[in-house]
């Protein structure tokens, strides 16, 4: 059988986003069927050259220098990898659309090998708009559009933004991220274990889980909170995560009475998905959310902004309750409701498990992305 060659900038155990992650769940998904699978990434301090890690090989190539010279030297070395490499694969798969991509469509082109490169996130954030401000990666888009036989995306936003620039549509596919549904099986008894660990007892506890970044709106849920408990004061909220806002969000939160908790980066976010009770994504703009997929898997009820793959996920409310984006009012109605009623939240997290279930168990997403390559190579 063909090999499949995968190519990102970062992967695991550095710490990565949502694309890395499913990246690396699809390369266990597929060395697990049978698939010799290789991924090709940046080596850093204290990572091996090549590593065997769940059935496939991670493979990463020296580096010199730092900024622009690191990256070019990745890139140089990643091309003799794949030419050294050549009979081992027959399959390309660029995750996001920078330098890996652009080395996986020049090599796809000149070893004539199958190339897919999924993009990973939409408008001002995201491949195609941060590609188009420079003159790289202007050139980078050019090589996709020209030479890539497949470009994933994973929203309708998304499948604009590549037609935009020239991408047919035939060559556009659209499929969702995946997430392993088993891993996030969790009951009552455990929840009531998991706040008591947390010193969170008698607390309806809301929980947020990604980088503190402007995009993701977090003042919006902080004083969306402050309003909800005047009414609720039994509210909590866990903040799990990192990122460039920290500061100016624990200033919004430092006369909350204790009421908010920043966790910080977790290796393992299981403990605080056990304890919380509603799952909030405040974002002005989304890709499909790892966070959002986790927190449905554990039978949350969500509440998220309606932009980008949140639309999709929670299909436009069917499945969790949405919110605009920067309404604080509209937040804090929503976080009021579901903090008072918790029949509504169990049943909206049940419907969140089973579209899970449905639609983004990796059993389901990676069976499309075995799909996709067979078709390929039949051509």
């Amino acid at each position: 059988m063909n090999g499949v060659m995968m190519l990102v900038n970062e992967f695991p155990p550095l710490p990565v986003g949502g694309a890395e992650t499913q990246a690396e769940r699809l390369a266990i998904y597929m060395a697990g069927h049978g698939w010799p699978t290789w991924v090709l990434t940046r080596r850093a301090p204290g990572l091996a050259a090549n590593e065997m890690r769940q059935g496939f090989q991670i493979i990463r190539p020296r580096t010199i220098g730092s900024g622009k010279i690191r990256t070019l030297t990745f890139m140089l070395f990643a091309l003799i990898t794949l030419y050294q490499m050549r009979r081992q694969y027959q399959i390309l798969h660029a995750h996001l659309a920078f330098g890996p991509a652009f080395v996986a469509v020049l090599m796809g082109r000149l070893l004539g090998k199958r190339v897919i490169v999924k993009l990973g996130g939409s408008n001002s954030i995201g491949d195609v708009n941060v590609s188009r401000k420079t003159w790289r990666g202007r050139l980078r888009l050019a090589a996709i559009r020209r030479w890539a036989d497949v470009v994933v995306v994973l929203t309708d936003i998304m499948r604009d933004e590549a037609l935009s620039v020239g991408i047919p549509l035939d060559r556009v596919v659209l499929f969702n991220n995946g997430i392993d549904s088993s891993a996030y099986v969790f009951d009552k008894t455990s929840k009531a274990a998991a706040k008591e660990s947390l010193g969170l007892t008698g607390k309806t506890v809301l929980l947020f889980v990604g980088r503190l970044d402007p995009v993701k709106s977090l003042p919006t849920a902080l004083e969306a909170l402050k309003i909800a408990q005047i009414s609720c004061p039994s509210l909590h909220m866990l903040i799990v995560g990192d990122g460039p806002e920290r500061l100016l969000l624990q200033d919004i939160a430092e006369n909350m009475k204790g009421q908010v908790t920043f966790a910080g980066n977790q290796k393992d976010v299981q403990p605080y998905l056990r304890a919380a009770d509603i799952f909030v994504l405040p974002s002005i703009t989304e890709g499909i959310s790892n966070a959002l997929l986790e927190a449905m898997a554990s039978g949350l009820a969500c509440v998220a902004t309606p932009v980008g793959g949140n639309n999709e996920v929670l299909d436009k409310g069917k499945y969790g309750r949405m919110a605009p984006a920067l309404d604080v009012q509209a937040w804090s109605k929503t976080l009021i409701e579901l903090a008072e009623n918790e029949r509504q939240r169990l049943q909206l997290g049940e419907l969140a498990k089973q579209r899970i279930l449905d639609v983004y168990d990796f059993n389901v997403v990676g069976a499309q992305y075995e799909s996709l390559y067979v078709q390929l190579l039949d051509k």
